[in-house]
């Protein structure tokens, strides 16, 4: 995820039944979904505080009064920062902080060299390392599959997603990058646990399990876990750390959303290089829960917009 938010537990929860306990340091444990990954709690131990994953509210969240961002520095390029403006924070907001901003975590040891070794090629990593594989850049392949115009570019609610001139919209820049965009439904919500989803849409021929382009993209390599959240839609998430993987469905199997949170580009978690992010509309905006955020969010693309 480029954007995980959490709300402070005045106590303990009452059970973690269920839950995977994942460490991301030695200091933080975070605990997720078996069944479909979504992240529920995580513990700082040093203070021994709980937090409770924003996305899975069922009523209206509390207001917030400012928005703080922490850790932005490892992302590079500020993350989703650049599209939801607030304050950048070291002390009050840092909560779960594990380790300076000038380092790394542990899983990325040793790895940086090979994530930017070739411009061809695109590591996507999950934090543990259970699941890892390869985007290439856009070729003759990539204009194979075809899809119904997706709510980003179509809102549901105002015309239909019916593509019959077959328009490949998820290439962009004269088929050199891949369409990305932010999503606020409830089903990316309540399967990931944080209110905002940001995805990739990049053809099945284009993901490999290998560098080299030596091993087409199978789906449950890894850690890797499917969650069938509705019939005929599959997502896919790492069972050790939790990281959400994948989105797909029968009616567009050789189109797939990418979790972009998992990129490892050398200009930064945005991969812009890579990436051309829409910015007009966050996906399905009027089914979220927290509108006061995604509308700060979309207020904060169109500002965005206006400065490249």
């Amino acid at each position: 995820m480029l954007c995980s938010t959490y709300y402070p537990l005045r106590e303990q929860p009452r059970t973690l039944d269920g839950l995977r306990e994942y460490h991301e340091a030695d200091c933080i444990a975070r605990y997720f979904c078996r069944t479909c990954g979504a992240h529920v709690f995580a513990h700082s131990k040093h203070t021994g505080q709980y937090f409770v994953a924003a996305g899975l509210l069922v009523e209206g969240p509390p207001q917030a009064q400012s928005i703080r961002h922490w850790r932005a520095a490892e992302t590079r390029d500020g993350g989703l920062t650049s599209f939801l403006p607030g304050e950048m924070d070291t002390s009050s907001a840092c909560w779960l902080r594990a380790v300076p901003s000038n380092q790394g975590s542990l899983s990325d040891v040793g790895h940086e060299q090979h994530t930017f070794r070739s411009s061809d090629e695109l590591l996507a990593r999950c934090h543990c390392g259970g699941v890892e594989f390869y985007i290439t850049r856009p070729d003759s392949s990539s204009s194979v599959p075809t899809s119904p115009w997706p709510d980003l570019l179509a809102p549901y609610h105002s015309q239909s997603s019916e593509n019959p001139e077959d328009v490949k919209w998820w290439l962009q820049d004269g088929n050199t990058r891949y369409l990305a965009g932010t999503c606020a439904c409830p089903s990316c919500r309540l399967a990931s646990g944080f209110p905002i989803q940001p995805w990739a849409f990049v053809p099945k021929s284009n993901l490999y399990n290998t560098p080299g382009r030596q091993a087409q993209l199978e789906f449950g390599t890894g850690t890797m876990r499917q969650y069938n959240s509705s019939p005929g839609v599959y997502r896919e998430f790492c069972n050790r750390c939790g990281a959400s993987i994948f989105w797909h469905d029968e009616e567009r199997p050789l189109l797939i959303d990418v979790s972009v949170g998992l990129l490892r580009a050398e200009e930064g978690s945005k991969a812009e290089r890579w990436l051309k992010w829409a910015m007009q509309r966050v996906s399905f905006t009027e089914m979220a829960l927290d509108r006061p955020l995604i509308h700060r969010l979309q207020r904060g693309l169109g500002e965005w917009e206006a400065k490249i």
